[in-house]
């Protein structure tokens, strides 16, 4: 029996908040790791700490694009890259990095699957913090999409406010008949 990847990173990942099913079947779920060097060149920017060139971009969308690198998580994953010269960096701040991406990676999966939820309308954005930075909590109380405040359609769900650093908001799908806080 195929395990799909939200699956298993459930299995062998606690996430903290992004990663759930969605209400969405285990067949209709995202079986590849959405990582695009696009998303890794904005955060690695964000990160001026760690290597700026082609040669990081390339070995971390390598490391990030197999999902095996969620069962061994972030640490391991920059130990391994450290240890192999493939990267030179402080290791916490390489974890950090690697941390900031695998949420990235999850709240896209999580938002692709939720694509398919039936009566789906979009994604609620929700601050993960009481005292958000005032980037999230614009995001989270504006409706700008006639959808209730903090909701936006599939392809208008924002991108994180601060790229190098966690997100600050999670993000849960939102039906037509859920209720509009």
């Amino acid at each position: 029996m195929a395990m799909f990847l939200l699956d298993y990173i459930k299995q062998r990942w606690a996430p903290k908040g992004p990663v759930v099913n969605a209400g969405v079947p285990p067949e209709a779920r995202p079986d590849q790791v959405p990582v695009t060097r696009e998303l890794i060149a904005l955060h690695l920017a964000g990160s001026p700490h760690l290597p700026q060139d082609a040669e990081a971009l390339n070995t971390l969308f390598e490391a990030l694009s197999d999902p095996f690198f969620i069962q061994t998580g972030a640490r391991d994953l920059a130990r391994k890259l450290i240890q192999q010269g493939k990267i030179v960096a402080d290791l916490e701040k390489l974890v950090q990095l690697l941390n900031v991406l695998t949420n990235e990676i999850t709240r896209r999966m999580y938002i692709d699957s939720a694509r398919q939820k039936e009566g789906a309308i979009g994604i609620r954005l929700f601050s993960e913090s009481p005292t958000p930075i005032d980037a999230i909590r614009q995001l989270v109380e504006q409706d700008s999409h006639g959808l209730g405040k903090g909701i936006y359609p599939f392809d208008s769900v924002p991108e994180n406010p601060t790229p190098g650093q966690r997100c600050g908001f999670y993000v849960r799908v939102a039906t037509a008949d859920s209720p509009a806080k």
